[in-house]
């Protein structure tokens, strides 16, 4: 058993960015709040909030705009992308049974991680067919130029608060129980956790905690710092030998003589800024504005 995010790892995807700027045609509003995201999450360490919220911050005004669970599932058919070779690779690895944990509403995990075969999924359940007043839908734009002070204040309003707490999602704390859960059900001793982002780090730091080991694919920096190991790659395959490798030997030093279509790098003997340099480098390359996003 392994456990591993999706989008970035197996699906070029950010899909509440995609479904957000079908609906609003907004990039700024969106990256306002992925940014004020991390803000809360990593600057001030808000009580109770978790890396990879965004997805949950966006929900309101999708709904206010009208969108539904129907067209949001269709909407996944029309834009799911993989990452080259993901098929074949999650082929590789299916008997050791992937663990999809993801900030990604779970309409999308459905449409994608089912296309693949994977049955475990975890990801952020959201009801698009709940109401929201339509007024709230002229904050879109104040928000793409506001400071933190003033999205604070409108999403310390009644109706978008009583909406934010329907929503449960799968942020950094929640990858890292669920993580937790399944080691001790399962008797996981070598647990191998697999991201990309920001929303990835306390899942690599429990990994590492119960004796695993954390690799970041095409990671940021906030993924790279709390990694063991960093590959960076067009192809899944890198990964799904990396991970094969690890289940099959349990060892990290199993991977100094391993060849894959890509470059791998053990975190702790390596230049880290050239590292990630060329991690970001590869993440634009492939994922485009998806990969610009923490």
């Amino acid at each position: 058993m392994f456990f591993t995010d999706w989008e970035g790892c197996w699906v070029l995807n950010d899909f509440a960015y995609e479904l957000t700027m079908a609906v609003f045609n907004n990039d700024r509003f969106y990256r306002v709040l992925s940014e004020y995201d991390d803000h809360l999450a990593y600057t001030i360490k808000k009580p109770g909030y978790e890396a990879g919220y965004t997805v949950k911050l966006v929900v309101p005004f999708l709904i206010a705009a009208k969108v539904r669970n129907s067209f949001v599932l269709e909407f996944a058919k029309k834009v799911v992308k993989f990452v080259r070779d993901a098929k074949d690779s999650i082929e590789i690895l299916k008997k050791f049974e992937p663990v999809v944990l993801s900030t990604s509403y779970v309409h999308f995990l459905k449409v994608s991680a089912e296309m693949l075969g994977i049955k475990r999924i975890h990801g952020t359940e959201v009801d698009f067919d709940l109401e929201v007043d339509s007024e709230i839908l002229k904050e879109v734009d104040r928000i793409a130029s506001s400071r933190f002070e003033e999205i604070e204040e409108i999403f310390s309003r009644k109706e978008v608060l009583d909406v934010l707490e329907k929503i449960k999602v799968v942020g950094a704390g929640e990858k890292a129980k669920i993580l937790r859960n399944y080691c001790e059900e399962f008797n996981v001793d070598f647990p191998i956790a697999v991201g990309d982002s920001i929303s990835d780090y306390k899942m690599f730091d429990a990994a590492k905690e119960l004796g695993g080991v954390a690799i970041a694919f095409n990671g940021n920096e906030y993924a790279l710092k709390h990694a063991d190991i960093a590959i960076i790659s067009e192809s899944a395959l890198s990964e799904a030998l990396v991970i094969k490798k690890l289940i099959e030997t349990k060892k990290v030093e199993s991977l100094a003589d391993i060849k894959i279509p890509g470059e791998i790098y053990f975190l702790e003997k390596c230049d880290f800024e050239k590292v990630l340099r060329k991690s970001k480098k590869m993440r634009v390359k492939i994922r485009s504005k998806a990969g610009e996003l923490s």
